[in-house]
């Protein structure tokens, strides 16, 4: 045997040993399939509001979640904008807005010239409505595929899934595109039933016919919004009146709440049903349901595992009307932590107890009310969108004669008109560049940032990464503005920040990157973790629980603590 083939068969002989050897990396057991994977999105969840109201948490609820499952402290959004269709979509394809398309609730489409909505389909109509506008919901705008699709796909669509919301986006786009079904309430049409779309069937199911029929919708707005505990113990939040809250019925922002009163009036303007979306009942009809579908669906109930998304929109509803530091969002938590509780004895009775996986996170955090920050000095301000784009115009028409130069400015999106500009010969990424310069000097905003830049560079930390993480080159502007922290986005440009009422989000900031990741159930280890994960990781960790195929667009990595 001459010396080169000598040489190769002793490399492959010390290969096979290795690969022979005992060595083991990571997961160190084998992991039993799960039964059911349960996704729980608590709309405008902030990290903090796991450890705000903890003492006055049940024993069953969100504390039973830590105490036997495993808790990712340091969780944090990679993009902006940090809204709930793009949060959604990010947590079940395991991608950033950049990949999976969904850059905002709703977008504006340069090539339509008007706004589109990110589950919004003219060619579907709405099943189990009475509403005349009957324009229905399908994930048609979601570019990549989901977990919830590659489950299907990877059991030949013998796995269910079911995803429900009072939102249609919070339930439409974790359901993806092969959902078996999703549901969401009617808020427009009496008596406020749940609602589906001819993207998944021609008829309700029977169940859902049965539970609306029960009007337990009309039901719950029938009673008295008070407080669970006395109201001088909610120390957590500041005092119940204030000026920071919007008034939804009497003069005051204040407890308790009438809704047998207040519906009266928000029925003259058919928005009666609007009103459960920021009342804890809200979340009670979610859950209740969410049990209905597991028992009528049979979820988790045969050796194909099934998953179920529940969007929990109450805590995002209430906190863009009363603001994250106010006992009404307080005692909504509280009392969703019971749901809570319900929901996983629920689960422990009809899947059992380790039988199916668990995780609760949320689409995005919020930042505390401009006039709040304001009155204690924390850095605040307005951004003044309509003032900002006249001024803009001026300058456009001075510099380069008069014309149409913009085709549309929103909050923080600046569209050009693409084809008056290349009739004019003017290359595309000089204005671009003109505009940034122009309204980064603007009281309010840190940054411009153009398209072609966007495009062309990298970046790889802070808020141009988040920003960059967020950009579609085809659904995104010209030109992305981001604003200082604190500040919020108004076209009233004579509002003073003293008499801002409500919350926003969408940002790069801590206060809206920041929340919840929590796993329990089936083979998750107890421990907690403050190492920087993101909610993107959700659907790849999930994918080698099951062994399947990631979805097809996967950034994220899988959360490597839940395999030791």
């Amino acid at each position: 045997m001459n010396t080169q083939l000598k040489s190769i068969w002793t490399v492959a002989f010390l290969c096979l040993s290795f690969l022979n050897a005992n060595f083991s990396y990571g997961q160190s057991k084998e992991l039993k399939k799960p039964k059911l994977i349960v996704g729980i999105v608590v709309d405008q969840m902030r990290s903090e509001q796991l450890y705000r109201y903890e003492k006055k948490y049940s024993e069953d609820g969100f504390k039973r979640i830590l105490r036997e499952g495993f808790n990712y402290k340091n969780t944090q959004y990679n993009y902006s904008p940090t809204v709930t269709a793009a949060g959604h979509s990010s947590i079940y394809s395991g991608t950033t807005p950049a990949i999976h398309g969904i850059v905002a609730n709703s977008w504006y489409n340069r090539y339509k010239k008007q706004y589109v909505g990110s589950v919004e389909d003219t060619t579907v109509v709405l099943v189990g409505s009475k509403k005349k506008n009957n324009t229905g919901a399908s994930p048609k705008q979601l570019l990549t595929t989901t977990i919830s699709d590659q489950l299907r796909m990877g059991s030949n669509f013998r796995s269910k899934v079911i995803s429900v919301s009072l939102k249609d986006r919070g339930a439409v786009l974790p359901g993806g595109h092969l959902a078996n079904a999703a549901y969401w309430h009617d808020i427009e049409t009496s008596p406020g039933y749940f609602v589906s779309s001819s993207y998944y069937m021609n008829k309700l199911p029977t169940w859902v016919s049965n539970f609306n029929a029960l009007e337990k919708s009309s039901q719950y707005l029938d009673t008295i919004w008070n407080t669970l505990y006395p109201i001088e113990d909610y120390i957590e939040s500041y005092g119940d009146n204030n000026s920071y809250e919007v008034v939804l019925g009497d003069k005051t922002p204040t407890f308790p709440y009438n809704f047998k009163k207040l519906r009266k009036k928000y029925r003259e303007r058919n928005i009666e049903y609007l009103m459960l979306g920021f009342t804890p009942a809200g979340n009670t009809l979610l859950t209740e349901f969410a049990m209905d579908a597991i028992k009528n669906e049979n979820l988790g109930n045969d050796e194909d595992t099934d998953m179920l998304t529940i969007s929990y929109s109450v805590t995002d509803k209430a906190g863009h009307i009363f603001g994250p530091n106010s006992v009404e969002v307080e005692d909504i938590y509280i009392r969703l932590d019971r749901e809570i509780a319900e929901l996983l004895k629920y689960l422990d009775k009809t899947v059992g107890t380790g039988e199916y996986t668990l995780f609760l996170t949320s689409d995005h955090g919020a930042v505390p009310i401009a006039s709040y920050l304001n009155d204690i000095k924390i850095p605040t301000g307005v951004a003044r969108i309509a003032k900002y784009k006249d001024r803009l115009n001026t300058y456009l028409n001075t510099k380069y004669g008069a014309g149409l130069w913009i085709q549309n400015f929103d909050d923080d999106h600046v569209f050009l008109n693409r084809t008056f500009i290349s009739e004019k010969r003017i290359p595309l990424e000089d204005i671009q560049q003109d505009v940034a310069s122009f309204l980064v000097n603007f009281e309010g905003i840190s940054a411009a940032l153009t398209a072609f830049h966007l495009q062309t560079k990298q970046y790889n930390s802070g808020l141009r990464e988040r920003i960059q993480n967020g950009y579609h080159q085809k659904r995104s502007g010209d030109v992305i503005l981001t604003f200082n922290s604190g500040v919020v986005q108004d076209d009233d440009s004579t509002i003073d920040v003293s008499l801002v009422k409500g919350t926003i989000h969408g940002s790069g900031y801590s206060y809206d990157t920041h929340v919840p990741l929590l796993w329990f159930g089936n083979s998750i280890p107890q421990g907690e973790s403050v190492r920087k994960v993101s909610p993107i990781d959700v659907s790849s960790t999930l994918t080698m629980f099951l062994n399947l195929q990631l979805p097809s667009g996967n950034t994220g990595d899988p959360l490597k603590e839940l395999f030791k």
